[in-house]
């Protein structure tokens, strides 16, 4: 007579959860490390390659304000070169294409023609300029009366 041994295997829904998290901590890591090691900056460095040559204009310091100056013959000057109304807005755009934030000053002699003063402004609002004023002389103070 033969016995036939009686074999289950109970498979416990415990074990199968934890080799399902065990498998995808694997997952996780290997695609992590293969993307870490393919866009690795020092490998790129390695490469040589020789780069072509060209003149390189620094933009001006972005902290300093841009001043435009009109004389008392009506002249406009940005940054101290002459200009002119045509050239002052692709002028202005150029100076604070970085940073529209940069303030735009406008220096006018008090001599010269309101509506100059006034075109200008214009052109540095429609040149997408952020922070925009006028200067002036502060006034000397005059000792007050005393009654």
């Amino acid at each position: 007579m033969k016995i036939k041994a009686r074999r289950e295997f109970r498979v416990n829904l415990e074990s199968l959860a934890f080799t399902d998290i065990i498998l995808n901590i694997f997952i996780f890591f290997f695609t992590a490390f293969s993307l870490i090691y393919t866009f690795n900056p020092l490998k790129e460095s390695k490469i040589i390659v020789k780069l072509p040559q060209a003149d390189v204009k620094t933009p001006p310091d972005q902290k300093e304000p841009v001043i435009v100056n009109i004389n008392n013959r009506n002249e406009i000057f940005l940054m101290n070169k002459p200009t002119n109304l045509r050239d002052l807005k692709k002028e202005l755009e150029t100076l604070i294409a970085f940073n529209k934030a940069r303030p735009v000053i406008v220096r006018a002699d008090k001599s010269v023609v309101f509506d100059r003063v006034v075109q200008v402004l214009d052109i540095a609002n429609n040149s997408g300029v952020e922070k925009l004023g006028i200067a002036i002389e502060e006034k000397p103070h005059s000792p007050s009366p005393n009654p």
